[in-house]
């Protein structure tokens, strides 16, 4: 009896395709290829003499967000700081999760705040020689 050529594929196809192809012409997922998608993001505030404080406000993470905020953190320049103002740094990530936003943030090195904390945030994003106020 022979085993199911999809128990070695990611679907029934890609093993029906496999039979048909000559074994000696084509190598199933040999490497990957990185690749990246192009979008624009609009940060929520931007605070800083040169704005190099990027700031999102976040009461909670959309699916996918994860993902995306990580590739605005790794597309700024090195000046440019993103910052999360969280509603509540211990809600979780998503609906079952284990892990808060908090933990989300501080594990990928993303300075993150909740409202309790608007006096440290103010303080974070402004220097001893700017007065802070508040609209």
């Amino acid at each position: 009896m022979k085993a199911k050529a999809s128990s070695y594929y990611r679907s029934g196809l890609e093993g029906k395709v496999a039979k048909l192809l000559p074994r000696n012409m084509f190598k199933y997922e040999p490497f990957t290829i990185p690749y990246t998608t192009y979008r624009n993001y609009t940060p929520d505030f931007v605070a800083g003499e040169f704005d190099e404080y990027i700031v999102e406000v976040k009461g909670f993470f959309r699916v996918g967000d994860t993902q995306k905020y990580k590739a605005i953190r790794d597309s700024l320049p090195e000046n440019q700081e993103l910052i999360f103002m969280l509603a509540d740094k211990n809600k979780k990530v998503r609906k079952g999760a284990k892990m808060t936003m908090g933990q989300w943030c501080a594990k990928e090195k993303i300075t993150g705040f909740d409202l309790k904390e608007m006096d440290a945030f103010l303080e974070y994003c402004t220097d001893d020689r700017t007065e802070v106020q508040r609209s």
